[in-house]
């Protein structure tokens, strides 16, 4: 079975102050880009065969302008939604050729889901992006600066993209803590009232004032609710 259509597109436009101090010789540098998902920073070190390049440029300030396409699995949009692997991303490599010896590698950087996926627009629009370059010989400083334009294509997109339905809430126990509980108030200087709650009244002693016995009176015994 055929599994999901989804891929990057990433467009490699050009790069500032790359610099190869690695090499003795001072040889002019040739650059490259390489382009590659990876599930995690440190597999940025390594570059899978075969690989997707750009052409070569010249100078420390190169411009390319070409267009990879790298497969995705669906994981990648999961990451940005809390799923088990959040360090998903396509890792850019910039390499210059060397005429002895390997390319030198000048510099990496990683493009993270939610760069593409930040919800303000549809994944498939392009954005433009710019992105400092690591190198583990200079502990992970910037080495230069790539510019790049991405987006996400295929058929899956939309599918893929569509939120998964929120899990049911347990019903709720009966106890304490779902309702909660007034207690009216009595005005200041007045007697406990008690009914209303299944407790007869105790008797009202009549208050008297200074004065007649006419002026004697009972204490109130309604409530004041608030």
């Amino acid at each position: 079975m055929k599994g999901p259509d989804l891929a990057m597109e990433v467009t490699v436009i050009s790069a500032e102050d790359l610099n190869d101090d690695s090499s003795v010789f001072g040889f002019r540098l040739r650059p490259f880009v390489t382009a590659f998902a990876g599930a995690a920073a440190v597999d940025c070190d390594r570059l899978p065969m075969p690989l997707q390049r750009t052409r070569l440029a010249d100078g420390s300030d190169p411009a390319w302008g070409d267009l990879l396409r790298i497969p995705l699995d669906p994981s990648f949009l999961v990451s940005t939604r809390g799923g088990d692997d959040d360090d998903a991303g396509i890792c850019l490599v910039v390499l210059s050729k060397r005429p002895l010896g390997g390319a030198a590698r000048l510099g990496w950087c990683r493009i993270p889901p939610a760069d593409v996926l930040d919800g303000l627009r549809h994944p498939s629009a392009i954005r433009r992006l710019s992105y400092a370059l690591r190198h583990p010989r200079h502990g992970g400083r910037s080495r230069g600066v790539v510019h790049v334009a991405v987006r996400l294509v295929g058929r899956d997109i939309n599918r893929l993209l569509r939120p998964q339905p929120a899990p049911a809430l347990p019903p709720q126990q009966p106890g304490w803590g779902g309702v909660a509980m007034g207690i009216p108030v009595v005005p200041l200087g007045s007697p406990p009232c008690w009914s209303g709650f299944g407790v007869d009244s105790p008797p009202v002693a009549a208050a008297r004032m200074p004065g007649s016995a006419k002026d004697a009176r009972p204490w109130s015994s309604a409530l004041t609710l608030v």
